[in-house]
């Protein structure tokens, strides 16, 4: 599959549209040789032990604090179970370049190699650094490509090419406080929950930039937040997966990035035991495309949340932009799962920030779950929002430069607003039931008033069956003149570059 990219060129007084075209990297390697490799599913139903059973094993040591070396055009290799290819431990620093990794054998325990990188290719370890350059990784049986554990633990990786098949075998992998950076890669996982970048418990820090990802596995995401991800200018396509799992209080920020999910939703914010508060979500300039008929742009569960939109579009064929509910996401990846499979969970809150954004699609909440939606600076919403299930509650903020147009009929809990304008509100003729009851209405003094396009603001009729609990609130705000941003088209893997920072992706491979 090869990936279009669009971008404009301003050559006063004349406006070009070129493109280019960048290589999927599963076009690299002819994956049909591991098809029943990547039909074995990630098994985690083991004895959870948080610390390691057995001294790593590997091929290659490169240990100690006064261990620095430099290694060029090699190839390093491992077929036994559970052994890494090159162990980087005790504070010793490793640099490669131009080296081919390669890694057969499986993992006996998963949890072992998720929370210290058992069976990984390149296994870096406590406090160790290590720089590689035009590496070319490649995994089978479930290995991991590269991971990085430990307090002071540091990977940085550019201009390589990664590639794995197999169960739990990510690209670019960090846990135990370890970091890893990665610039100009492209990687290419067909497995079961094989995440391109990825952190572990307790958390992981994930530096993307310049980069292009694929993946087919179910539950193998692009991104899988547990810790911190930073994405700058990346592709990621996950066939089976959302662009992005985050698990908990985690932070994921991405910029210039276009990123499609094929499975549950755009991405999936959800707290795997307790409902944790403080996960954030920051996406700039950005595209977001979810594939499937049912897949909401954003999905939350069990969590508290905040979201930031900038400049950023979210396509979704469900047109759900997004869903907040009672739920977290199963161990198998696939599906949403409920009061009978976890009775401990809690609703989602989320709030959901949108700068400079114009958004299509519907906003839904279930079971006891809230959605607080603020749009700024010249932001437009074509939509509705309305409770799937039980009583949610939905807030609808609107700046004065910011417009909402009414898809659907819907039910207000309160609508306020500092100037008692109801202008920036196109009904299309649908009608808004707000709470009288409320006292944050009582400006309305219990009347209908009619809104831009023949719908009406009315009250809400007591005991009236309305499935949507709906809050809206509008606000003056001082006008701001719109940020001059590239143009977006609306055709396949659209990548988006910046007028004055156009960035074209050259990777780098060698045999």
């Amino acid at each position: 599959m090869l990936v279009l990219i669009y971008f404009l060129i301003i050559i006063q007084p004349y406006l070009y549209i070129a493109s280019i075209t960048i290589q999927d990297p599963g076009d690299i390697i002819d994956t049909s040789k591991d098809t029943a490799d990547n039909a074995i599913k990630a098994n985690y139903n083991v004895m959870p032990v948080m610390y390691l059973l057995s001294p790593l094993q590997a091929t290659s040591f490169f240990n100690g604090t006064q261990s620095s070396s430099w290694i060029s055009h090699q190839t390093f290799s491992a077929t036994a179970n559970d052994t890494n290819v090159i162990v980087v431990g005790n504070g010793a620093q490793l640099n490669l370049s131009f080296v081919n990794i390669v890694k057969t054998g499986y993992s006996s325990n998963l949890l072992q190699a998720s929370f210290f990188g058992v069976n990984a290719a390149i296994n870096i370890q406590n406090g160790s650094r290590v720089f590689f350059d035009h590496l070319n990784v490649t995994t089978h049986n479930g290995a991991a490509n590269l991971y990085s554990y430990g307090n002071g633990s540091y990977a940085y990786v550019e201009n390589s090419f990664l590639y794995s098949s197999g169960p739990a075998a990510h690209g670019l992998y960090a846990g135990g406080y370890g970091t890893v950076v990665g610039k100009n890669i492209a990687h290419y996982s067909g497995g079961n929950r094989c995440s391109s970048f990825a952190g572990d418990s307790p958390a992981g820090y994930v530096t993307i930039s310049d980069a292009i990802a694929h993946t087919d596995g179910i539950g193998s995401a692009t991104f899988y937040a547990l810790g911190t991800i930073t994405a700058t200018n990346v592709i990621g396509y996950a066939a089976n997966a959302p662009a992005l799992f985050s698990d908990g209080r985690q932070i994921s920020v991405f910029t210039n990035c276009d990123l499609t999910a094929g499975l549950l939703a755009g991405t999936v914010m959800f707290s795997s035991m307790i409902r944790q508060q403080g996960a954030m979500l920051n996406i700039t300039n950005s595209r977001l495309t979810a594939l499937g008929n049912t897949m909401p742009g954003l999905w939350f569960g069990n969590v508290i949340a905040t979201v930031y939109l900038y400049n950023t579009i979210i396509n979704t064929a469900s047109n759900i932009l997004v869903t907040a509910n009672y739920s977290q996401v199963t161990q198998d990846f696939n599906y949403y799962a409920g009061y009978p499979d976890n009775p401990n969970l809690l609703p989602a809150v989320v709030t959901i920030n949108v700068v400079e954004c114009a958004l299509t699609g519907q906003l839904i909440a279930y079971n006891g779950s809230s959605i607080n939606w603020i749009m700024s600076q010249y932001s437009t919403w074509n939509g509705n929002a309305y409770s799937g299930y039980g009583n949610s509650y939905i807030s609808i903020s609107l700046d004065s430069t910011s417009i909402w147009n009414v898809t659907g009929n819907t039910m207000l809990q309160n609508l306020t607003t500092s100037n008692n304008s109801l202008a920036n509100i196109n009904s299309n003729g649908y009608n808004i039931s707000y709470d009288s009851n409320s006292t944050m209405n009582s400006w309305l003094n219990q009347t209908t008033v009619s809104l831009t396009g023949g719908g009406k603001l009315m009250p809400a009729i007591p005991g009236q069956s309305v499935i949507t609990t709906t809050q809206v609130t509008t606000s003056s705000a001082k006008q701001q003149t719109p940020s001059h941003s590239i143009s977006i088209f609306s055709v396949p893997k659209i990548f988006i570059l910046h007028l004055f920072s156009i960035k074209i992706l050259i990777f780098l491979f060698f045999h």
